[in-house]
């Protein structure tokens, strides 16, 4: 008899399918710098892209009433500086933005993920009341760390030759005003400011991606949110933030910039600023150059959000909500 052996062959199980996995799905851990060099970049590059605008939205505000209409005021700055006008003070922009923004993104992630383990949260996962806090917490943050950047930003930008730059501008303010100016001088307005304006805006483009993903699926299946998708997510939690906030950023800018350029020293505090331009300007002189905001803005929040977006699937993070 010939003694046969059953040869078994041995394969490799073949693995299921992979399910597609949503990238709105919240990962359990998330590298911090990842998120924050995302938002940074990301903001860099949408400033310099809408530069005229941000030219345009900040002499509208600090001059109200000096141009009758958005064309003249754009029209005047090349009058008188020609196209570089339109993006005079972008580079101390892209200074403040970048490390702004890249604190910002951090700092939400983070909040997020502290505030999940809380009563706040939703067993580990953030809620609803979680992002608005996280997203007014990072605003918070960001505004308070940046500040000096911003106010030197702020006064080149639409009073020309102040300074000649970033560092010339903080030596003058401290000497000239006391070190404090350059940490507290509109501070609070700029906080009452941060609150509404990133808190809303986090909040509704979180909001917005997790509706989506979520909507008429089921859990576990949610569907994939691309960066192309955040566009007109981005833009309109932009102009969203922008149309709750805008008061506190019109008593922001005016003490800030009051007292350069001709301009009088009239404002003591956040609220005696609001109450004098109601008095003297209506209820609506509060959104002086509101319409410029949501012009520049609307793109603004397109082109920095999908930047954002993109960058993070570049590195092959989550872009969820």
């Amino acid at each position: 008899f010939i003694n046969t052996k059953q040869h078994t062959t041995h394969y490799q199980p073949t693995p299921p399918l992979l399910k597609h996995t949503a990238l709105t799905t919240w990962p359990k851990k998330k590298a911090g710098w990842e998120s924050a060099f995302a938002g940074g970049a990301g903001a860099a590059f949408a400033r310099t892209v809408i530069a005229p605008l941000e030219r345009l939205r900040m002499q509208m505000i600090a001059d109200p009433g000096k141009y009758g209409s958005m064309m003249e005021c754009m029209s005047e700055i090349y009058r008188q500086e020609g196209v570089a006008g339109y993006w005079r003070g972008n580079s101390i922009n892209v200074y403040r933005i970048a490390p702004q923004s890249a604190i910002g993104f951090f700092c939400k992630d983070y909040y997020k993920v502290k505030l999940g383990d809380t009563p706040l949260g939703n067993n580990g996962k953030p809620s609803v009341l979680s992002l608005a806090v996280s997203s007014a917490l990072s605003g918070i943050t960001m505004m308070t760390l940046t500040y000096p950047l911003d106010l030197v930003r702020t006064r080149m930008t639409t009073t020309p030759d102040l300074y000649t730059g970033l560092l010339d501008g903080c030596t003058k303010i401290a000497k000239e005003e006391g070190l404090h100016a350059l940490f507290c001088k509109g501070l609070t307005a700029a906080n009452l400011f941060a609150v509404p304006y990133y808190g809303t805006s986090f909040f509704v483009l979180d909001m917005m991606k997790r509706n989506y993903a979520t909507y008429g699926r089921t859990p576990g299946n949610e569907r994939p949110v691309t960066a192309l998708q955040s566009l007109p997510m981005g833009a309109a939690a932009n102009m969203i933030g922008c149309a709750v906030a805008f008061p506190f950023q019109t008593a922001w800018k005016r003490i800030q910039v009051q007292g350069f350029g001709g301009r009088p020293v009239r404002y003591t505090g956040t609220v005696q600023c609001l109450s004098l331009i109601i008095k003297e300007e209506g209820f609506f002189g509060m959104f002086n150059g509101l319409r410029a905001n949501l012009v520049k803005l609307g793109p603004t929040g397109a082109i920095q959000f999908w930047a954002v977006d993109q960058i993070k699937v570049w590195m092959g993070l989550s872009i969820k909500g």
